[in-house]
């Protein structure tokens, strides 16, 4: 993560979209928030609250969950807006975890996404040139051209339609959307969802070769050690 990044000022918006099915406990998306806000001021970016605010960037939260006995199944959608226009999209993918553990766990993995996007990176730079020289990361080996905010509210809209027949199981509409959403923006995510699109649908292969082509551009991917166990098993012929 960049100098540039860590020294934005941001504000998690208090309009956010919960959708939950089941029994679960109403506080959670207040848990959720400030866990991101807690994992955004531990990466060193400076969280601000209330409307009188002047962040540099909006975060706009997004959770879908569905309760079992202690459990908790769902992903966390965090979009980064500036004027209203979107920056940057990190989404985690669907995880169980124990409903005590789900609101720290995906908040952490969702931030940690978000804060290594190249449409965020991309952002912070124009906010702050002085601070690009100290980024931490090495350079691109290829220069490519920077999404525009058309790109990016094209490449959302794709997204969150792909999730909807994702979502209902249209796998095959699902795909045309995200592979829609990454020629519009080449966000590694929208690989893996191409991947888990091809899975639901048997495509072994093609799962297993845009799965290997999202860790590769992704090298530091919150979920590379489930990627990297789902392409074993596909690799050995096993199906879930």
């Amino acid at each position: 993560m960049s100098a540039a990044v860590r020294g934005l000022r941001v504000r998690v918006l208090e309009d956010m979209a919960f959708v939950s099915e089941g029994d679960t406990d109403p506080r959670l998306n207040e848990q959720v928030k400030a866990a991101v806000q807690a994992e955004l001021g531990h990466a060193g970016l400076t969280v601000v609250h209330g409307q009188d605010a002047t962040p540099d960037l909006d975060v706009r939260l997004e959770i879908r969950v569905s309760a079992a006995v202690y459990f908790l199944h769902g992903h966390v959608i965090l979009t980064a807006e500036s004027g209203g226009t979107a920056v940057a999209i990190a989404t985690t993918p669907d995880e169980f975890h124990r409903d005590t553990e789900f609101p720290l766990i995906m908040a952490g993995k969702a931030v940690l996404a978000l804060l290594h996007s190249p449409g965020l990176a991309e952002f912070a730079e124009k906010k702050n040139p002085r601070l690009v020289k100290l980024r931490r990361e090495p350079p691109a080996a290829s220069v490519e051209t920077k999404p525009s905010p058309e790109s990016i509210a094209t490449a959302k809209e794709h997204y969150n339609q792909g999730t909807r027949h994702y979502q209902l199981s249209h796998y095959q509409e699902a795909l045309g959307e995200f592979e829609a959403a990454y020629m519009a923006v080449p966000d590694p995510v929208f690989l893996f969802n191409i991947a888990q699109c091809h899975r639901k649908m048997g495509h072994d292969k093609e799962a297993i070769g845009f799965y290997k082509s999202y860790l590769r551009v992704a090298p530091n991917a919150p979920n590379r050690a489930d990627v990297q166990k789902r392409i074993r098993e596909l690799e050995g012929g096993k199906h879930n």
